[in-house]
């Protein structure tokens, strides 16, 4: 990773205030512009409420250097710039703006529009909110507050996999608040909020407070079950104080209709009793990046499978049982059997296939990952 340039520090009049968002015992969100010669730029500005308390400017820019080199990440929220509010002398992180806003309110938009998101972009996001927490992890940073309501949404086509960008938000605020900042607001025991997000929390959570990775990882679990059920309410017919029962005498989230096995498996480890028996975020990693492959897989199988049964219909226009673009790119003499995955292309015969020189794709040069062959 490249090393970044200091988070430079702006005069707050810079900033044209759009939109307010929302406020919190720790801070207050802006949807802001940035004036800039070369036009405007859309941002978000959190102010960190009674900050200026905690420490001088420079401190603040110290503690916030490691959110410019986290922020190089593309499934982390980028960190712009740092600025005071005037009126009450706050510091304030500027951040680039997600206009798709947070992924719970965008799935549950789909959900109300009964708008169905492919198992392929499901995994997608999952995939790359997982990487961000990986990052996360290798710098030692814990979220405290992992969920859907806190990765945003840049891009997401509910059919297109490739059309996928989500990043996590909010991962600098545990770290302010334990520095100090925020707290003349009231005892911050999560980020931002002295209201525990009670149904993401692990047992050691409820219990003693102790945050860890593998705390993030039992939160990440839960975040996972949102995606596969459009943004529902984590154990949404029961109240705070009968979640923590039911989290603490071992009750858990049952499996989402649209949710496969092996994917509510994985939800299964992050929600482990024991900490040291759930997985870590490189090893979530893995497990995610498998059904990914499984599932683009099976999906280039079934395109293969549809090709095939277009290819096998007779044509109107002559009557004739066999389409000679059904025959083999290499002799066009025998019937094409087998197809790349996972580009697709059903391409060779079985004599071609099996004298081939090369393994790559000939119709598109890409080198496959297996090849199936279509009865």
């Amino acid at each position: 990773m490249q090393q970044p340039d200091a988070i430079p520090w702006v005069d707050f009049r810079v900033f044209n205030i759009v939109k307010y968002f929302n406020s919190g015992s720790f801070k207050t969100v802006f949807h802001g512009q940035w004036k800039k010669s070369c036009g405007y730029t859309d941002v978000a500005i959190l102010q960190i409420r009674n900050s200026r308390a905690a420490g001088r400017r420079e401190e603040f820019e110290r503690e916030v250097q490691t959110f410019k080199t986290l922020g190089l990440h593309s499934n982390l929220l980028r960190l712009l710039a740092i600025t005071t509010e005037p009126k009450s002398g706050d510091f304030c992180m500027v951040t680039e703006f997600a206009s798709m806003g947070s992924l719970d309110t965008h799935l549950s938009e789909l959900a109300e529009r009964k708008t169905t998101i492919s198992p392929l972009v499901q995994l997608q996001v999952a995939m790359q909110i997982c990487e961000g927490m990986v990052q996360l992890a290798l710098y030692e940073v814990v979220h405290r507050d992992l969920a859907a309501r806190n990765v945003l949404v840049f891009s997401l086509v509910p059919q297109d996999h490739l059309r996928v960008n989500v990043k996590i938000a909010d991962y600098g605020l545990s770290i302010m608040a334990s520095r100090g900042y925020g707290e003349g607001a009231g005892g911050v025991s999560t980020a931002g909020s002295t209201i525990r997000p009670v149904r993401w929390l692990a047992p050691e959570c409820i219990q003693r407070r102790r945050y860890s990775e593998k705390s993030d990882v039992w939160a990440f679990g839960v975040t996972l079950w949102e995606v596969w059920t459009y943004a529902k309410v984590p154990f949404y017919n029961t109240s705070d104080e009968e979640v923590e029962q039911k989290v603490l005498t071992g009750s858990r989230l049952s499996q989402p209709q649209s949710c496969p096995d092996q994917v509510y498996s994985i939800m299964q480890e992050c929600w482990k009793e024991k900490q040291s028996d759930r997985p870590e975020f490189k090893d979530l990693k893995l497990k995610l990046q498998g059904q990914y492959d499984e599932a683009l897989r099976s999906q280039a199988i079934e395109s293969v499978m549809k090709d095939s049964n277009r290819c096998k219909r007779p044509r109107e226009d002559d009557g004739a049982g066999e389409d000679d673009d059904n025959m083999c790119v290499i002799c066009n003499e025998r019937e094409r059997r087998w197809a790349f995955l996972p580009c697709g292309h059903r391409c060779l015969c079985d004599l071609c296939n099996t004298a081939a020189a090369t393994r790559l794709c000939p119709m598109c040069r890409a080198p496959p990952s297996s090849m199936h062959r279509i009865y």
